[in-house]
């Protein structure tokens, strides 16, 4: 990762001696592409955006969404900005005494000998809430406001929901490689939608379906 922006500090938690097998290239970044955005800003999207292009070469892609871990399992609540994303996971955060967000906004999501795997990384949002680890998918719950209802999406419906949320598609091949991933998840993965007000106790609502989903005791 080029010293670019405020990417250094974002990444102080991420270093490590490793063999790397992704690298950032300071000249594909536009450092004023977006230009009511300061030059910092966009070199965090722009890094970004180049991270996850690359981790496809390994299996990996990006969701926007909120990443809660409990008991050791991944849940993650995507949708359009607003929909309460962050305040869903925060309610974990008071319901389950072990629980930690890994990333707040952009988690990575990596498929590893059949298995889907949810990331922290230096891309979290505006408030860089994010923790260095991983865990397993549990599931993945797509917000919307309305009256509480919660029903679990069939794949081609998942694949639409979650092609609005990632990014990849600059070119065919690269759009290619997206729709072979998002395919593999929306199979491998339960994938719901909630309605909800933000009520309390909508958090066990999605913790429960997700769990039931996965045959894990409740």
């Amino acid at each position: 990762m080029p010293p670019v922006g405020d990417m250094p500090e974002r990444c102080k938690s991420y270093l490590a001696d490793v063999h790397l097998d992704i690298i950032l290239d300071r000249d594909e970044m536009r450092s004023d592409y977006w230009e009511k955005l300061s030059e910092s800003d966009n070199y965090y999207l722009e890094s970004g955006f180049q991270f996850y292009r690359k981790l496809m070469d390994f299996d990996g892609m990006m969701l926007h969404a909120s990443c809660v871990v409990v008991d050791g399992y991944a849940y993650l609540f995507s949708g359009p900005c607003g929909m309460g994303k962050s305040t869903h996971t925060q309610k974990y955060l008071k319901t389950f005494p072990d629980a930690v967000i890994i990333n707040d906004d952009k988690p990575a999501l990596r498929r590893i000998d059949g298995k889907w795997y949810a990331y922290g990384t230096p891309w979290c949002g505006k408030d860089g809430i994010n923790d260095n680890s991983s865990a397993p998918v549990a599931g993945i719950c797509f917000l919307h406001r309305g009256d509480t209802q919660i029903n679990r999406l069939a794949p081609l419906q998942a694949a639409g929901y979650v092609l609005q949320q990632t990014t990849g598609r600059r070119t065919p091949e690269l759009a290619k490689k997206l729709m072979r991933l998002v395919n593999l998840l929306v199979t491998e993965v339960p994938v719901f939608e909630f309605y909800n007000h933000a009520d309390d106790g909508a958090e066990m609502i999605t913790y429960n379906a997700m769990r039931l989903a996965n045959d894990f005791t409740l």
